[in-house]
């Protein structure tokens, strides 16, 4: 059997798993319903005038609208888009572990290098179209609201949105490779937990941006900004040789894993 042959069989195995895991319902749920609630229910409150949720959301969040959505919104996805990623990522890669089903894949006529693969790329078609549809309900909740048309400016922000919660996705598919060291996705969780407190003592002393799994975070803080300056591109870029990284380094792992 071609490699092409065994990573299209394995597409198809890891899909059929990834799609009836009530994990990943659960988690893509709590992640997108989960924010459109917090973004109406702030824009409700500063409607209503509440002084302390408003002084809790910042001006840019304060000022309501469109601008009120995706402030919000961009505070929350970088930490809540972590630890969701993370969650589901640590899952795929460790549930063949703690359900045993890791030894029937030495036996099967596809690679271990083609399953890694395969799991890989469901998880990013995942994350990307998990980031899409957030970003689409979002617009479709301000309109439901009445918060006006839709601009180039509102448009730049959907994308700026967009691209944070892929760079998100990527850096917590380090919960795979920890998943994958340890044999199980407890671990990877406990992991995802542990970046996230990194991630907000590094923004906190001031480091964020050259702590690549901070970077997008510092960058959404930044509701303005919808174009990043020339050194948080470069912050931002170096997420992806760390996803790489991670990749590989996970890849690795399957290809010499050993009962």
């Amino acid at each position: 059997m071609t490699f092409s042959a065994q990573f299209s069989t394995a597409i198809t195995v890891e899909w059929m798993k990834f799609r009836r895991a009530a994990v990943v319902l659960i988690t893509t749920l709590l992640l997108v319903v989960g924010l459109l609630a917090l973004c109406g229910g702030l824009l409700y409150a500063i409607q209503t005038g509440n002084p302390q949720l408003i002084a809790k959301a910042g001006p840019m969040a304060a000022a309501g609208g469109w601008m009120g959505i995706f402030a919000v919104a961009s505070q929350v996805v970088p930490t809540a888009g972590l630890l969701a990623f993370g969650v589901v990522a640590g899952w795929v890669f460790g549930r063949e572990f703690t359900n045993g089903t890791v030894i029937g894949l030495f036996a099967r006529p596809v690679s271990r290098t083609a399953v890694a693969l395969a799991k890989f790329t469901i998880l990013l078609l995942w994350i990307v179209a998990c980031t899409a549809g957030l970003v689409f309900s979002l617009l479709l909740l301000g309109i439901a609201l009445r918060l006006g048309p839709i601009d180039s400016g509102i448009l730049s922000f959907a994308a700026k949105l967009t691209i944070v919660g892929v760079l998100t996705g990527l850096l917590a598919l380090i919960a795979g490779l920890v998943a994958t060291w340890t044999r199980g996705y407890l671990s990877a969780i406990g992991t995802t937990i542990g970046v996230v407190v990194l991630a907000v003592i590094a923004s906190f002393v001031g480091v964020g941006g050259w702590f690549p799994f901070a970077a997008p975070g510092i960058w959404a803080a930044i509701p303005s900004a919808t174009v990043p300056s020339t050194t948080m591109l470069i912050q931002l870029l170096a997420v992806l040789p760390v996803a790489a990284l991670i990749a590989a380094l996970t890849v690795r792992a399957w290809r010499r894993l050993q009962l």
